[in-house]
C-alpha cells in the first residue's frame, strides 16, 4: 500500500503542474517520431493526470458541494478516453471504382488502430457516375455522386453523397474525394477460353494530372504488359466559363505493346499473343475516402455535458459575487 504522505504528494497541486508540462512533452514527441504504437507516448502521462485528478478529488475534498463544476472534470476526463478509445479502434482508407463498378471490399491506403475489428466484409455499393460543376477560371465546385446500396436482404437503394454528404454503413463513412478521372474500359477474350474478362484501367487523376494521362498496367491472368495513353482532342478545360467534367467524345488511345504502338477508338480491337483485347469505351472513376470513428457522437454529447456543467458552474459564481457585493 502507498503511504499517505505519497498519496498527498502525487494529489498536490505541483504534480498536477508537472504532469502537463510532462504531457505537453509527450505530445511534442508523438508529431516527431513514426512508431507503430507511438499513442502510449501520450496515453501514460494522459493516465496520470486522471489519476492525480481522483486522488485529489479523494484526499483533498477539491470540488466537494460543487456538483456542476466536478460534472465538468468528469466530462473531461470521459473525453480524454473516447479521444483514446477513438484512436486506438479508428479506420481510414481510399479506394477507386469506376463508373458502374461495384464495391466489394477493395481498399487502399489502409490505416487503422490495433483496435479496430473490420466490419464492410458484406457492404456492397455500385458507382452510377459523378457531376462536378467548374466555375470560371476552372474553380471545382461541389461533386454529386450518385450510388445504388445493396442491403443486406438484397434490395437496392439509389443514394447521392458527396464531399460533405457521405454513404453511411454502420459506422464506415464512405465520402467522395478531389481524385477523380478516366477510365477506359477493355475486355480481354483469351484464345484458350470461350468466357472474356472485363476491366478498367484508372489513369491518372484528371485535371490534377492533366499532360500525364498514361499509364502502364498488365492485362488481368497473363504477364502482358501494355502502355497507354489518352490523348484528348477538344477543349474539356474551357477557362473562360463555367463546365462540367465530362467524358470527352473526341478521343484516342495509344496502345503500346513492345515495339508496337496501336491507336484506338472504342470499339477498336487489338490482336496479341494469348488472346484479344478490345476497346469498349472511355468512362470516368471516383475516389472515395473511408473514415471509420464510433466515437464521434459520444464526443458531442460529452463535450455538451462538460459545457453545460462548466456554465452552471459559473452562473452559480457570479450569482454568489453579486449576492456579496450587494
Amino acid at each position: 500500500m502507498l503511504s499517505s504522505s505519497l498519496i498527498d504528494a502525487f494529489a498536490s497541486n505541483r504534480s498536477t503542474l508537472l504532469l502537463l508540462v510532462v504531457l505537453a512533452l509527450s505530445i511534442t514527441l508523438y508529431y516527431q517520431v513514426s512508431l507503430p504504437q507511438r499513442i502510449w507516448i501520450i496515453a501514460l502521462p494522459t493516465a496520470l493526470l486522471i489519476l492525480n485528478f481522483l486522488l485529489a478529488l479523494a484526499t483533498r475534498d477539491i470540488l466537494k458541494n460543487n456538483w456542476p463544476l466536478m460534472i465538468f472534470h468528469f466530462a473531461m476526463i470521459a473525453l480524454v478516453l473516447l479521444a483514446f478509445a477513438g484512436r486506438m479502434s479508428f479506420f481510414k482508407a481510399t479506394l477507386e471504382l469506376a463508373e458502374s463498378e461495384e464495391f466489394v471490399g477493395q481498399l487502399e491506403n489502409v490505416r487503422q488502430g490495433p483496435w479496430h475489428r473490420y466490419g464492410l466484409s458484406g457492404a456492397r455499393f455500385t458507382n452510377l457516375g459523378f457531376q462536378i460543376r467548374y466555375r470560371q477560371g476552372i474553380k471545382r465546385d461541389k461533386t454529386l455522386n450518385q450510388i445504388r446500396l445493396t442491403m443486406p436482404n438484397g434490395l437496392q437503394q439509389p443514394l447521392e453523397i458527396g464531399d460533405h454528404v457521405p454513404l453511411v454503413i454502420g459506422h464506415y463513412r464512405f465520402y467522395t474525394s478531389h481524385n477523380k478521372g478516366y477510365a477506359p474500359l477493355f475486355e480481354w477474350q483469351p484464345f484458350a477460353s470461350t468466357e472474356s474478362i472485363a476491366g478498367s484501367i484508372h489513369l491518372p487523376a484528371y485535371p490534377t494530372h492533366e499532360y500525364r494521362q498514361a499509364l502502364q498496367w498488365k492485362i488481368p491472368g497473363t504477364e502482358t504488359e501494355l502502355w497507354t495513353m489518352l490523348i484528348i482532342e477538344e477543349n474539356v478545360l474551357p477557362e473562360d466559363r463555367d463546365f462540367d467534367f465530362r467524358v470527352p467524345q473526341q478521343h484516342q488511345l495509344v496502345v503500346r505493346y513492345q515495339d508496337q504502338r496501336y491507336e484506338l477508338q472504342p470499339g477498336d480491337s487489338l490482336e496479341l499473343p494469348g488472346g484479344i483485347l478490345r476497346y469498349q469505351k472511355l468512362t470516368t472513376w471516383m475516389g472515395y475516402k473511408v473514415d471509420y470513428d464510433w466515437t464521434r457522437p459520444w464526443l458531442l454529447a460529452t463535450v455538451l455535458i462538460g459545457l453545460a456543467g462548466l456554465f452552471v458552474h459559473f452562473i452559480v459564481k457570479f450569482n454568489l459575487v453579486e449576492r456579496k457585493t450587494g
